[in-house]
Parts: C-alpha cells; structure tokens; sequence
C-alpha cells in the first residue's frame, strides 16, 4: 500500500498539465458550467504546461518569420532588399525581440555590405533562432543565384520556419506522456526503500542479505538501461523524417 500511495505521488508530481491545472485553473464546475467545457479547458491548460517542460520556445525566439514576412511585403512594394529588412527590423514585433538587428543592419546599409552579412553574423542568438536565419539568408542566395522573385523566396521561408516550429512543438506535445511515464517507471524502484522505511525497515536490515544486494545491483543496472533505452526511444521519435525525394 505504501509502495502504491508513493507511487501516486510520483505520478501527480511529473505528469503534465498538474501544475497549470491547480494553478491557473478554475475548480470543477459544481452545478454551474458545462463539465465538456471544463474538461477541454482542462486539456488546453495541460497542453500549454506540457509545452512549457518541454522546452517550447516563447515569442522571443519566433520573431524570424516575422521579419521575413515583412521584409516579402516590403519587396513586393518595390523596395530593395536592404530597405525592406531595415524596415522590418525597425516594426514593433521584430524589434521588441531583437533590438539588435535595426542597428547592425544600418550600419550595414551604411557600409555598403549586404544583408545576409548581417544575418551571418547575428549575435547572441539561440541555436533554434540561428538554424532559422540560415534558412533565411540561403533563401536570398538562392534567389540572387537563379534570379528569382525575391519577395516569393522570402514568403517561402518564412512559411518553413512557421511551420517547421509548429512541428517541433507537435512533437514536443507528443512525445511529453511517454516521458512522464519514463520518469515515473525510472523512480518506481526507489519507492521500495523508501516503503520499507516507512514501515521502520532500515536499508541495512533490507539489504542485508547476499541476495538481497545482488537483486537490488541487478535492479538498478536494469533501471539504468531502462533509462537509456527511454532515452534513445524519444530521441528516435523525435527526430525529423526523411525522404529521397520522390514525390510519390
């Protein structure tokens, strides 16, 4: 009983959604409100608490679609590439998340040197943001390479950086319950000691018998390839899909 009440407790403790649930949540409605109601705000509550544990990035590191999209508005009503990124940088969303670029790309304008010179060079930037702006910057070498529409290109990659994110967040959703319960099923047999302490069996007492500490070193050699496994399972899961490239 002990082992099942601690293993409850790890449950509440690493299963998504618990905290935005019991802390931004209203109660369960009690005679007023819709129970489906409440339950798919209960969803949407542990679907933004998931996103949150795994990593999912804020406002802050979403600002490149956002600028390219600008900037493809701006070529569209015929500024260059220079002009359309300056004013891009200078509007209010991409500035509020990177006050750096106005500043470097008027220098650049000033200097004569290009854009993508800029974007290259773009510092303190997560590695998310980075992978991003290459994809920016190779859309716009492409571009000058074939010579096609540049305002087309920068649509384009703007819309793979949208929906690249929103994969990687999907993902990320996904792959948030088998993670709980790889959590959970790791910490599981540590619960055995901490039952029998509970009932006044001291881990000496336990573990006293040569088969006994056998059992528990095999256990925890077992726990850790679990663990590993785990591991190696969502790192497999998440990793992008490849193709060879055959429309069919």
């Amino acid at each position: 009983m002990l082992t099942a009440a601690l293993a409850a407790v790890l449950a509440c403790l690493v299963w998504p959604g618990r905290s935005a649930a019991s802390a931004t949540g209203p109660p369960r409605p009690r005679g007023g409100g819709s129970a489906e109601s409440w339950a798919a705000g209960a969803v949407r509550r542990a679907r933004r608490s998931v996103t949150r544990r795994s990593g999912r990035r804020g406002p802050e590191d979403a600002w490149v679609a956002d600028f390219a999209e600008v900037v493809s508005v701006g070529l569209d009503a015929g500024l260059d590439l220079p002009s359309a990124a300056l004013a891009s940088a200078r509007s209010p969303g991409v500035r509020s998340s990177a006050p750096w670029l106005a500043t470097h790309l008027q220098a650049s304008v000033d200097g004569g040197r290009g854009v993508t010179t800029v974007l290259d060079g773009a510092p303190d930037v997560t590695a998310e943001v980075r992978r991003d702006l290459d994809l920016l910057v190779a859309a716009w070498r492409l571009a000058e390479q074939v010579g096609a529409a540049a305002s087309a290109v920068t649509a384009s990659a703007a819309a793979s950086v949208r929906e690249r994110r929103a994969a990687a967040d999907r993902t990320a959703v996904a792959v948030a319950g088998p993670r709980a319960s790889m959590l959970l099923l790791s910490a599981l047999p540590l619960a055995g000691p901490a039952a029998a302490l509970l009932i006044g069996l001291p881990p000496g007492r336990l573990y006293g018998s040569a088969p006994a500490r056998v059992l528990a070193a095999a256990g925890l050699l077992l726990t850790a390839v679990g663990w590993w496994w785990a591991r190696w399972l969502l790192r497999r899961a998440r990793r992008p899909g490849r193709t060879d490239g055959d429309p069919a």
